[in-house]
């Protein structure tokens, strides 16, 4: 058995389609090959009872390594501990099969529109794609699918079967603390009386300190909190847009002084060709200023035009000699995953036109945010037409 989560996790995502992994590059499908999707009256136990779990959970006990599942591939390629790694550590081998886990990303609602992500988890992403283009297809179908938490009741009403079993609910984004609606399972645990034998954990963009849940979270066994920062001061403001840095931090601290019997506070620093050339300056100013926040790494798969994995190979060679002999382990892990897979040409061009079209929509300025990071690109960015966004 290579990977304990199809055994034991279910994922809802924001577009409304299920899977049993946020990594895996695959979502749950019924008999006539259509996928399930909440947006569509679906529930979680209609992917728990399929026969694409089943075979799925098979092909694990065969230990086939499935194409969806390469992303954790090349991370342990690299030497980062993937998702796989974590949560079969996490659950360790002698885990009882059954859903231990809900991974539930509760639609699209988001108050950011980070340059790292796309109108499938952030609403305000898609509003901004329709107004560059009122036409845009995509925006408007993550619109609607996102919305699949207002409309699916069938959902909320399935949870309650689940509940009893689950040692972990897992809240992601958008942006989990925007979905009053959620709360509405955390005080179900607590009338259920089976909160004190459940984790929580969180990724949120630090923006919200909700300081009229805090009684609600202690009522669960262990409440952890991942705050998304990727880098400091305007860099970060580029990066998780409209997010104002001195805010994130206040918030980071207030997380901080919560109880620590109760509630794990880290960072998810995520690394894109964005932040590739800054990664020791998050950590700098963290151990400055926390001293018990640990930062764990993530690398950008998709969208691939962020990768850092989309650098031309002559910039790779550039940033990693920048770095040179540094100790850092993410340091040394993170150039070795970029260095590791090329990806194709058409998916930089698409980087250098993306990038420019948000600019000129925001007002923002790539060249004066990134000087370092310009300088080594300024004949592949002056070559793309900005007339042609």
């Amino acid at each position: 058995m290579s990977c304990v989560l199809p055994f034991i996790n279910l994922e809802a995502r924001t577009d409304g389609t299920m899977a049993v992994c946020c990594i895996m590059q695959e979502s749950a499908k019924k008999e006539d090959g259509t996928e399930y999707n909440l947006a569509n009256g679906d529930t979680l136990s209609d992917v728990k009872n399929s026969k694409w779990l089943s075979a799925l959970q098979q092909k694990f006990l065969n230990n086939e390594k499935l194409d969806a599942c390469k992303n954790c591939w090349h991370e342990e390629e690299a030497g980062i501990q993937s998702k796989r790694l974590r949560e079969n550590l996490y659950w360790g081998e002698n885990f009882t099969p059954g859903i231990k886990a809900l991974d539930l990303k509760l639609g699209n609602i988001c108050n950011s529109k980070c340059r790292i992500c796309s109108s499938f988890a952030s609403s305000q992403w898609a509003a901004e794609e329709l107004k560059i283009n009122p036409e845009s297809q995509n925006a408007k179908k993550f619109n609607k699918l996102g919305m699949w938490p207002k409309t699916n009741e069938n959902f909320w009403q399935d949870i309650d079967t689940h509940l009893a079993e689950v040692k972990k609910l897992e809240f992601f984004g958008g942006e989990p603390l925007m979905i009053e609606r959620h709360f509405e399972i955390l005080e179900r645990c607590v009338d259920l009386n089976i909160a004190k034998d459940i984790t929580l954990a969180y990724n949120t963009n630090g923006s919200i300190f909700p300081q009229d849940k805090i009684e609600l979270w202690e009522q669960f066994k262990k409440v952890e909190i991942f705050v998304s920062i990727d880098d400091i001061s305007e860099r970060f403001e580029y990066i998780r847009f409209p997010g104002n840095f001195a805010e994130v931090i206040t918030n980071l601290a207030n997380f901080d002084k919560l109880n620590k019997d109760i509630f794990d506070i880290g960072i998810f620093q995520t690394i894109s060709v964005f932040n590739i050339m800054h990664m020791n300056e998050l950590t700098s100013f963290i151990n400055r200023h926390f001293s018990d926040v640990d930062i764990h790494y993530n690398m950008v798969f998709t969208p691939s035009h962020i990768s850092p994995k989309v650098l031309p190979k002559r910039v790779k060679e550039k940033i990693t000699a920048i770095y040179g002999d540094d100790p850092a382990e993410h340091v040394t892990k993170t150039l070795k995953f970029m260095n590791g897979e090329d990806y194709e040409q058409n998916e930089w061009i698409n980087f250098l036109m993306q990038t420019k079209q948000i600019d000129k929509f925001r007002k923002d300025q790539f060249e004066k945010v990134f000087p370092e990071f310009y300088k080594l690109i300024k004949k592949d960015w002056d070559s793309v037409n900005k007339e042609v966004l």
